[in-house]
C-alpha cells in the first residue's frame, strides 16, 4: 500500500468508535469509544492531541499526547506527554509514524506546552532521539520496600476520599501538579489491577491506588499514588501498602522515588533501584532541550498512561 494521498487530521467525537476499532485490530482489546473520550477529551487540564491518518477515508494511523500541568523551577506549564503512535502494519517504514508524531508535536507547541516528555519503549526509544530531537534523562529511580505483616489500619469506604484536600509534598524537582480533578479523572476508569483504598489515621487522612502485577516471573505492587493530608498521615498510608502488599501475595512494594514517597519513607529500609525506564525530554530548542536534561524530573508511577 503506498503512503501517498495520506491526510492528517485532529481527533472529532465523530472519529470516536472507528479509531477505537483501529486500535482493537492493533491488539488494543480493551478500547472504547468511552475511554478514549475520557482520556483525551474529557482531561481536566483541558489539553491533549489526538492526531489521525487516514487514505481514502479509512485509518491508517494515530499519533497522541496528553496534557499535564508540571511545577518546576521556570515555575508552572503544561507538558505534553506522547502515548500512542500506531500505524497499520502494510504501511510501516514509508514515514507515516514520523508524520504523525511530527503533526502532534506542531499542535502541541501550537497551543503553548512548554515541553515533551515521555517514556518509551525499547523500539521507539531512537527514533525519539536520532528523528524527534529528545535527549535522555537519567531513568527514574525506585524505592524497593519489604511487605510489612499485619491488617491495613483504618480503611474507610471508597470514595469516601475524594473531596479530601490532599497536601503536596515541596519538591524542586520537576513534577505533575495533581489536584482532585485530576485524581479523579485518571483513576475514574481503573485498571483492572488497580486498587484504590482511603485511610482515616485519626489525626489525618491518606489514600494509595495500588497495581499488582509480575515482573520477571515475581508479583509486585506498585505504588501509583501516595496521598495525605499531612506528613504522618502519608508514613501511616505507607506502612499499610506494605501491608497490603504482602497480603496481595507480593514479595515487595515498589514505588517510584517522589518527594512525597522520601518523606513517607524516613525510618523504614528500603533498597534503591533503577526504574530502567527510557525518560526523554524535548523543548523549544536545542539549547532549551539542554536546560532540562540538567534539571532533575521526578515521577509518580500514576503519571505513566501504560500502567
Amino acid at each position: 500500500m503506498s503512503a501517498d494521498g495520506l491526510v492528517i487530521s485532529a481527533l472529532t467525537a465523530a472519529d470516536l468508535e472507528p479509531l477505537a476499532l483501529f486500535m482493537r485490530e492493533r491488539n488494543k482489546a480493551d478500547v472504547d469509544p468511552g475511554a478514549l473520550r475520557h482520556w483525551y477529551l474529557d482531561n481536566p487540564a483541558g489539553s491533549s492531541t489526538v492526531m489521525i491518518g487516514r487514505i481514502e477515508d479509512r485509518i491508517v494511523g494515530m499519533s497522541t499526547t496528553n496534557d499535564h500541568r508540571f511545577q518546576g523551577p521556570d515555575d508552572e506549564v503544561l507538558v505534553a506527554m506522547p502515548q500512542k503512535v500506531l500505524t497499520d502494519p502494510e504501511l510501516r517504514g514509508k514515514g507515516i509514524f514520523q508524520r504523525l508524531y511530527q503533526a502532534t508535536e506542531e499542535a502541541g507547541w501550537n497551543k503553548g506546552v512548554g515541553f515533551f516528555l515521555t517514556v518509551t519503549n525499547a523500539a521507539s526509544t531512537p527514533i525519539f532521539l536520532t528523528r524527534f530531537g529528545y535527549s535522555r534523562l537519567p531513568a527514574p529511580r525506585m524505592m524497593m520496600f519489604p511487605v510489612a505483616l499485619g491488617r491495613p489500619v483504618g480503611q474507610v469506604a471508597d470514595g469516601e476520599g475524594d473531596q479530601v484536600a490532599w497536601t503536596e509534598v515541596p519538591s524542586e524537582a520537576w513534577h505533575m501538579v495533581k489536584d482532585g480533578a485530576h485524581l479523579r479523572w485518571r483513576y475514574a476508569r481503573p485498571g483492572p489491577d488497580h486498587r484504590q483504598y482511603t485511610f482515616d489515621h485519626g489525626t489525618g487522612q491518606g489514600r494509595v491506588v495500588l497495581k499488582r502485577m509480575v515482573r520477571k516471573g515475581v508479583p509486585v505492587m506498585l505504588v501509583l499514588e501516595l496521598l495525605g493530608t499531612d506528613a504522618e498521615a502519608r508514613r501511616r498510608t505507607l506502612l499499610n501498602a506494605r501491608r497490603l502488599a504482602f497480603r496481595g501475595g507480593c514479595p515487595v512494594l515498589l514505588a517510584l522515588r517522589t518527594a512525597a514517597v522520601v518523606e513517607a519513607a524516613r525510618g523504614m529500609w528500603h533498597l534503591p533501584v533503577s526504574s530502567g525506564f527510557n525518560l526523554l525530554v524535548k523543548g523549544r530548542d536545542a539549547a532549551h532541550t539542554q536546560r532540562l536534561v540538567a534539571q532533575r524530573f521526578e515521577l509518580a508511577f500514576g503519571d505513566l498512561d501504560f500502567l
